[in-house]
């Protein structure tokens, strides 16, 4: 396999089982690299492979969201 092949953002969204908002968001905060190529995303394969392969956690733990105010959290909302 190529070692810079790409996957559309959709199909990388696929293969996590999550959404393409969630892949975006992972691409943001640097758990996945990829570029922007004619407007679309795309996502590293290797990138996507370490990803999956150190088991990474897609849904924050405790249900913490940006409004979170609980003070056992360590999430720093507060």
């Amino acid at each position: 396999m190529e070692t810079n092949a790409r996957l559309p953002l959709p199909a990388a969204a696929e293969e996590l089982k999550t959404t393409h908002l969630k892949v975006l968001m992972l691409l943001k905060q640097k758990a996945l690299t990829g570029d922007m190529i004619d407007g679309e995303w795309y996502v590293d394969r290797a990138s996507l492979e370490h990803f999956l392969e150190n088991g990474a956690e897609l849904q924050p733990s405790g249900g913490c969201r940006t409004s979170c105010s609980a003070k056992s959290c360590n999430c720093g909302n507060r």
